[in-house]
């Protein structure tokens, strides 16, 4: 049965477009400016009839009428047959917006009411069969489009209708291209309720897109369902005058003092009882206006329908690498970072070209209750190409964030016999004993935190019920060094000498798999799963050698002074590096400070001399300094500052 907001709807709408009625000019003005999207007279007009607040009731009246009077003026009167199933219509959707002249074509013949043109491009199509289902789609969007402009407090932009038929076309096919999800889809949009239908878009991986999938369904829904409750109707000459439009307005004033009847009338169309609609539309001697009034109420229920099954909801998602968003922030052609960010702990910014070290910290959201059923929920990740999951020796602790718990009250420092609910602070990592809870008596302590610890073969997290923020949005900290270790850069190499090619240190690109899914009731495919497909991860320090010849040509034991010559020997390597720097610094004059410096990648080596005879006598420090491009999401590399100090003295003899 219809809810009383929905009736409360109906209602208002019917009392709206009653007063509009009243004023048979200013009736035709609305229409006009409707159709021209002119959001200033459209506005004006609502005002003067104090209608303002219910512009959107307004509009929904307007596009179902326009659709109904546009098809009409398209197609023809809709006949008695048997209407397409919803994949064969996907099918057409999909040859035509793949195509950039047809679609073209098909937004301007519906734009200019071209009566011919659209019928000449149904006809070269051969899909007379579609021509109301087509049509009635093109419609709505374009309705939709034009409410989005009229009754919006400010000038918003405007999209082009062939625009939104492309990329409504493209999801639809993608949609059909998965047979099992488009069927479980069809059958949610017959029975019109919004659990069902959310479910099912939800299984279809194409949240992002539910209002486009939900809109399309509903469009094909309501042709099919007013082509059967106005079947037993004469189908007269249609007329498709403002005129007729404006009786429709004066019968659908009418509705507005009998609530009950609008009742009866959605009630049939959702059950699809056309002996009920039937009934109640002779009782009023409505039959001629059986399709305009099918229409309005059925693409209202559309209207409420989609609005709660496209609520922005609590979807599992795998988003972020510490601050840098794994789809926009991270290139997919090299893994490594494409911009810099300002936060805080991002010294270097991040980027670009950044790889990524350390511990990562994945975030996203799983949500506690699955936006399926409200069950339970689990998530985990896997290294893509092996199904290994992030768990065990991979993991290292972060912050999940807070729960509420049962804990003993505190009473002035002691612990009462009450429990009250209580926060405490949630980590994923490594397996840990729970807080004991002190006993009554005893001095009050608060709970440590819950360590949560994925399951070590599978990798799955259960998402705590109890967490405040109705679950996890930092997901799990991975250790990349288990996968992609590190170690001593150039072994063997001394300080002035490049490190070999074959030598020269590398990291790896990984994948990282993200699957959510019910802890019961999921199959063995999960509900849902997202990946970042590249992420360059190098656990390599920089090559920074540094070393002076002349510690090793006099006596090593002995505090010898360098006279005239001075050789630093240096070098530096990595596949990242950003900076390098060498210089000789001291509290004397004489020092030459930076004397060689860099960012290109894989470094230098070299050996510096120096003539130090007009020296001053004191002590000199040599300095190189590196700093690899690396980031943890959150905090970058500082680099790498290794000294050597050293003496110039007074030459002997």
């Amino acid at each position: 049965m219809a809810d009383e907001t929905f009736i409360r709807d109906l209602t208002q709408a019917a009392e709206a477009v009653g007063a509009l009625s009243s004023d048979e000019d200013r009736f035709r003005a609305l229409f006009d400016a409707f159709r021209a999207s002119d959001q200033d007279s459209y506005q004006r007009l609502l005002a003067e009839a104090k209608l303002t607040e219910r512009c959107e009731l307004v509009c929904g009246w307007l596009g179902s009428k326009e659709c109904v009077l546009l098809c009409q003026e398209l197609c023809g009167p809709p006949v008695d047959v048997e209407l397409p199933d919803p994949r064969e219509f996907a099918d057409v959707l999909v040859r035509i917006t793949a195509d950039e002249e047809l679609v073209e074509r098909l937004a301007d013949t519906v734009q200019q009411r071209d009566g011919e043109g659209f019928r000449a491009l149904v006809a070269e199509l051969k899909i007379e069969r579609f021509c109301h289902l087509l049509c009635h789609w093109v419609c709505t969007i374009r309705c939709r489009l034009i409410c989005r402009v009229v009754c919006s407090p400010t000038q918003v932009p405007v999209r082009h209708l062939v625009d939104e038929l492309t990329a409504a076309g493209s999801i639809i096919g993608k949609l059909a291209s998965n047979r099992e999800v488009f069927d479980a889809a069809s059958k949610a949009a017959l029975t019109g309720k919004c659990d069902l239908m959310r479910s099912a878009i939800a299984r279809t991986q194409f949240e992002d897109y539910c209002e486009i999938i939900c809109e399309w369904f509903c469009s094909w829904r309501c042709v099919r369902i007013c082509v059967l409750m106005c079947r037993r109707f004469p189908i007269e000459k249609p007329n498709l005058t403002l005129s007729e439009a404006f009786e429709f307005a004066q019968v659908t004033a009418r509705l507005a003092a009998d609530p009950t009847t609008l009742a009866r009338l959605s009630d049939a169309i959702e059950a699809e009882d056309a002996e009920a609609f039937e009934a109640t539309v002779k009782a009023l001697d409505l039959g001629r206006f059986c399709a305009q009034l099918c229409h309005w109420i059925c693409s209202w229920q559309c209207h409420v329908l989609c609005r709660c099954v496209c609520t922005p909801g609590l979807r599992p998602w795998f988003t972020h690498v510490g601050h840098f968003d794994i789809y926009s922030d991270i290139s997919s052609a090299t893994g490594l970072t494409n911009k810099g960010l300002a936060f805080t702990g991002l010294s270097h910014s991040g980027g670009p070209g950044f790889g990524f070290y350390s511990c990562l910290e994945l975030r996203g959201f799983c949500p506690a209750a699955s936006p399926i059923d409200g069950t339970a929920m689990k998530y985990r990740f896997l290294i893509a190409g092996t199904n290994t999951p992030i768990a065990d020796t991979r993991l290292c602790r972060v912050d999940a964030g807070t729960r509420r718990i049962p804990w003993p009250e505190n009473v002035a420092g002691t612990a009462g016999a009450a429990l009250v609910p209580t926060f405490q602070s949630m980590t994923i990592g490594a397996a840990a004993s729970d807080p004991t809870p002190p006993a009554t008596g005893d001095p009050w302590v608060g709970p440590a935190e819950h360590v949560i610890v994925p399951d070590p073969v599978t990798g799955w997290i259960v998402v705590d019920p109890a967490s405040v923020a109705g679950g996890f949005t930092t997901l799990i900290g991975f250790d990349t060094t288990k996968d992609v270790p590190g170690g001593d850069p150039a072994p063997g190499v001394p300080a002035g000498t490049a490190v070999p090619n074959t030598n020269q240190r590398a990291g790896s690109d990984l994948g990282i798999v993200f699957e959510a899914t019910r802890v019961t009731g999921g199959g063995s495919t999960p509900d849902f799963t997202n990946s970042l497909n590249r992420i360059h991860i190098s656990n390599w320090g920089e090559v920074n050698l540094l070393d002076i010849l002349q510690f090793h040509t006099g006596p090593l034991l002995a505090c010898t002074p360098i006279t005239t010559d001075l050789d630093v020997q240096y070098t530096t390597d990595h596949e990242l590096m950003a900076e390098w720097s060498a210089s000789i610094t001291s509290a004397s004059t004489s020092a030459p400070g930076t004397f060689d410096s860099g960012t290109t990648p894989r470094g230098t080596s070299a050996t510096h001399h120096e003539n130090t005879s007009a020296w001053n006598i004191c002590s000199y420090v040599a300095t190189l300094s590196t700093r690899a491009a690396l980031t943890t999401g959150l905090i970058d590399n500082q680099g790498f500052a290794q000294q050597k100090t050293f003496c110039v003295g007074r030459k002997q003899g």
